[in-house]
């Protein structure tokens, strides 16, 4: 009996012991996301994946896949690029939602959160030979506190390198291989009522390293069966880009199968009317028209089997940068003779542009303005409207795009308010936004029509409310989809007169419409080609500095400042050009939201009086 008793002794104090320690090691692998230390502020995070174009394009899943786990890098200052660094601070999961625990940061100055989510294994600071994992340390052993600045970050903070050459691969293609994105939001404090999302309170649109490229055949007479290289490809990118300019790196590549080029790097798929590697998707970094990138494809024509060398040109065969977060879609219309009986040759040759009829579709995710629920989104492309006209006339203000294919019946329309504005405009056509179809993949894009009178200008600045402040706010087409809502402001001004004038859209007071100057911050700006009135010969998109550029058609700078200038116009009858800027939107909280404008400029022939 003593034994037993002994056993049941021995047994209940290893109970004891095996309790005591289970509660201690739970003590010391718990960590409470919950339990947030006073100077710590708890914050969630909202973002997705900004689409690379809408319609939405099918690839790899994993194109689309946000980490739950991003990294968040604070930056502190009130001028973007020399603000310093704070500090780096990984997200956690909790309940299948993304929370971070930021440092406490109080208001009087501007904070930069740069959002880095989908790392690799490592990154790079500033070159190709040392690599450094995501971790606190490593980040604060590169980043000093208080001294190294966003700008610095982001020229330095790079991608894992390609190997030279890299053989059988195609970055980020792999399966489960995810996307680095990012994101820069600006606060004006950290505290328990920041939100990391965008001022409306939708998801925030996170930015991919790469570009996305497809090839397509549409000729008859011409049988393409694959990818055989890209060279020149840059071995890494930026984990985000903080300026205009492209990534240009010195560290440059070639993808192929192997050696020899015994197969293809990517082999086509049979597709209507043709072969595409669109279901292949090549993502490349950023790559300057410096770096000569360019394909070598392969296919049969008249019965032989040839290579052809195509550079990175758009349809007037001018090279064209490769830029971040953007799908182009080269189409081969027609080949119009043989290529080179080998790669080498092939290499060396001129470009087969001009020997292939040869199409390009740039589809660029930020030429819309996106807002969104769990279900749809709903986007224009632009949220401003500016007419330069003298005359009552009628204009595609903008397009509406969305995936929704519920119909509602009482919260699906298009309106005015134009009473506000004495009629001084009016919705043309549609009341109503077209939704996609039940069984498309595809979204509807629907364009507006708006009528303006060229009155509109005095009603646009001069409206003032009780306390004398002015009004800006009446002249708007209003789209209400669902619980989503969207507003466009419709501007008109004088059109411009046929000596040429100069638009100067920037930070200012001035609220007379009369004179040129229109209060936005610019961050960027294009001119619409168009064949008939080629307007690229006669607007030109100026730097505030004056000085004489190359890109005076497709400009970014750093002031907030973009000059519009209108040459002379030498004939007689009127002209029509269209101009599209992005610019920080004035009105929100958030100094990194954006906004789009379109600018219909109509110019008077030199016989016509400006008044």
């Amino acid at each position: 009996m003593r034994k037993i008793i002994i056993h049941i002794n021995y047994l209940f104090l290893l109970a004891i012991l095996l309790f005591v320690t289970s509660c201690e090691h739970e003590v010391l692998i718990s960590e409470d996301p919950e339990e947030i230390v006073d100077d710590k502020v708890r914050i969630e995070i909202f973002t997705r994946a900004d689409s690379y174009k809408l319609p939405v394009t099918k690839g790899l899943n994993d194109e689309n896949t946000v980490g739950i786990t991003p990294w968040i890098l604070v930056f502190k200052g009130n001028n973007e690029a020399s603000a310093t660094f704070v500090e780096a601070v990984q997200a956690f999961e909790l309940i299948g939602k993304r929370y971070v625990l930021l440092t406490r940061q109080p208001s009087g100055t501007k904070y930069h959160l740069l959002i880095l989510a989908n790392p690799q294994s490592e990154f790079y600071y500033g070159d190709a030979d040392s690599g450094y994992e995501f971790e606190i340390e490593s980040f604060t052993a590169n980043l000093k506190v208080g001294v190294t600045t966003l700008s610095e970050a982001c020229s330095n903070l790079l991608t894992e390198p390609l190997a030279i050459p890299a053989q059988s691969v195609v970055p980020y293609s792999g399966e489960g291989e995810t996307i680095p994105m990012s994101y820069l939001l600006e606060v004006d404090e950290i505290n328990n009522s920041t939100r990391i999302e965008n001022t409306d309170g939708s998801s925030l649109l996170l930015s991919r390293v790469v570009s996305k490229i497809a090839i397509v055949n549409a000729a008859s007479n011409f049988d393409f069966t694959g990818i055989t290289a890209i060279v020149n490809v840059p071995r890494q990118g930026q984990l985000h880009k903080s300026d205009g300019a492209v990534y240009n790196t010195s560290g440059l590549t070639e993808l192929r199968y192997d050696a020899s080029y015994s197969s293809p790097l990517i082999a086509t798929s049979a597709v209507s009317g043709g072969q595409s590697t669109a279901d292949k998707p090549i993502y490349l970094y950023e790559s300057p028209v410096s770096n000569n990138t360019y394909f070598i494809i392969q296919g049969t024509y008249e019965g032989r089997n040839y290579f052809y060398k195509i550079a990175i040109v758009d349809d007037n065969l001018t090279l064209m940068n490769l830029v971040r977060n953007k799908l182009y879609t080269f189409t081969i219309n027609k080949v119009h003779g043989p290529g080179f009986d080998t790669v080498a040759d092939a290499k060396v040759s001129k470009p087969s542009n001009t020997a292939l009829d040869y199409s390009v579709l740039v589809d660029d995710s930020n030429t819309y303005e996106i807002i969104a629920n769990n279900d749809y989104y709903l986007g224009v492309s632009n949220s401003v409207f500016f007419a330069y006209t003298n005359e009552t006339a009628e204009y595609e203000a903008f397009r509406v795009i969305t995936d929704c294919k519920t119909i509602f019946p009482n919260s699906n329309k298009i309106s005015d308010e134009r009473s506000l504005a004495d009629y001084a405009y009016r919705l043309v056509s549609p009341f109503g936004i077209s939704i996609a179809g039940a069984g498309s993949s595809d979204p509807n894009v629907t364009p507006v029509n708006v009528e303006v009178k060229n009155y509109l200008q005095f009603y646009d600045e001069f409206q003032f409310n009780q306390e004398g402040t002015a009004l800006r706010q009446n002249a708007y087409i209003t789209l209400k989809l669902g619980n989503l809502e969207k507003q466009i402001h419709i501007n008109q001004r004088k059109a411009i007169n046929a000596g040429g004038e100069t638009i100067q859209y920037m930070p200012t007071t001035n609220r007379d419409p009369q004179y040129r100057k229109v209060n936005y911050t610019c961050l960027s700006g294009y001119v619409e080609d168009n064949a008939v009135y080629s307007p690229k010969n006669w607007i030109k998109l100026r730097p505030s500095s004056g000085e004489e550029r190359n890109d005076t058609d497709n400009i970014t700078v750093d002031d907030g400042a973009i000059f519009i200038e209108v040459l002379p116009n030498p004939g007689t009858d009127t002209r029509n050009g269209i101009v599209y800027l992005t610019t920080i939107d004035n009105n929100s909280s958030s100094g990194m939201a954006t906004q789009r404008i379109k600018i219909d400029i109509t110019q008077l022939g030199n016989n016509i009086s400006v008044n």
